[in-house]
């Protein structure tokens, strides 16, 4: 009885343990992302099994994977039919979690970088001021140092929200 509870045990660690380490290589593929088609495969890989019912930080990474891949597409049809799946995973994960920073974080990412064309800007100033508002909060400290540094370098703060960030 002892040996199964601690399979089970080891089963939960390690399960736990290995989605820690998939987050952590999603961000990092992230960033890698915008540069290199392999790092935008790759990033769309490792979601591959991300569905509805998955956890919303997840989907919103699968949502900004699928957008990425637009990027290096060629077909316009291909290119706009992921684009709306993206933004379609994007806002799913955003009405299931609205205070996840991160989620946040990554539409504002998202919209501050596609063409004006696609029409998916609507939520800069929200995600933007809701970011401003509680950057302070976040205990992740990586998280907060990409969420600090996106701001500081973004068009979209005004020259007294980024004097306060470098508070």
């Amino acid at each position: 009885m002892k040996q199964v509870a601690f399979l089970i045990m080891m089963l939960f660690v390690t399960k736990t343990y290995s989605a820690k380490l998939e987050i952590e290589e999603l961000k990092t593929l992230f960033e890698a992302a915008a540069y290199s088609k392999a790092s935008a495969d790759r990033f769309l890989k490792l979601l591959s099994t991300v569905d509805h019912s998955s956890t919303p930080i997840l989907i919103c990474y699968k949502g900004v994977a699928e957008m990425m891949q637009a990027k290096y597409g060629f077909n316009p049809i291909s290119k706009l039919r992921r684009f709306k799946k993206g933004k379609t995973l994007i806002e799913e994960a955003v009405k299931k979690q609205p205070d996840n920073l991160e989620i946040r974080f990554l539409r504002l990412a998202i919209q501050t970088n596609l063409p004006a064309f696609l029409n998916y800007s609507d939520n800069i100033i929200e995600d933007e001021k809701y970011l401003l508002a509680n950057i302070q909060t976040i205990k992740n400290k990586n998280l907060k140092q990409d969420i600090l540094k996106y701001l500081l370098a973004s068009k979209h703060c005004s020259a007294e929200e980024k004097k306060e960030l470098a508070i």
